[in-house]
């Protein structure tokens, strides 16, 4: 008797063995079509989170994999037209917003991360069609932190502004509590 295959399963691990081919050796985890932020090592995330142009092509191998345009080396290598080079760079941009959250989330300093329990590859998806929701979608400042008053006053546009101002500096946080660890 035939096999009965989902394909939508058979999909997402497609997208994330092309996606992840790059980040299993780069990271020495395990990730796969089920794999969430929150399943990520805090070595990983750290890295994920940090600014900077090397970073930022992890981010273009997971996305052009995923989505069957090869690794970032064709970004490099100035081989993808500039509409399809400003698509891949927006995504990856929704995509670290993402890391950062859960970095504050993991710092404790907010709350109802968006999609917290969906998977990277379920992520990259939505951020390549650039759903509305997902592009916008922004933590709350977690109830114990000292301007939680004053980040309450303010209208929901702000405080995503509000919430975004923070990302720099628990970056450096997160950091410190990764660098401590590790000693």
């Amino acid at each position: 008797m035939a096999e009965l295959i989902d394909l939508e399963t058979f999909r997402r691990k497609l997208m994330a063995d092309k996606g992840f081919r790059t980040w299993l050796t780069r990271f020495q985890e395990q990730f796969g079509p089920d794999t969430r932020l929150t399943d990520v090592s805090p070595a990983t995330l750290l890295y994920l989170a940090t600014p900077g142009d090397e970073n930022l092509y992890v981010f273009f191998d997971l996305i052009m994999g995923a989505c069957g345009l090869g690794g970032s080396a064709r970004f490099r290598l100035d081989d993808l037209d500039s509409a399809m080079k400003l698509k891949i760079m927006d995504t990856a941009f929704a995509l670290m917003d993402r890391v950062r959250f859960e970095v504050m989330r993991r710092l404790g300093w907010v709350t109802e991360v968006p999609d917290a329990d969906t998977p990277l590859i379920a992520l990259v998806k939505a951020a390549w069609s650039q759903e509305a929701a997902f592009v916008g979608a922004v933590p709350r400042l977690a109830p114990d932190r000292p301007d939680y008053a004053a980040y309450l006053k303010l209208p929901p546009i702000d405080q995503r502004v509000f919430i975004r101002r923070l990302i720099p500096r628990g970056v450096a946080e997160f950091r410190a509590f990764v660098e401590e660890v590790r000693t």
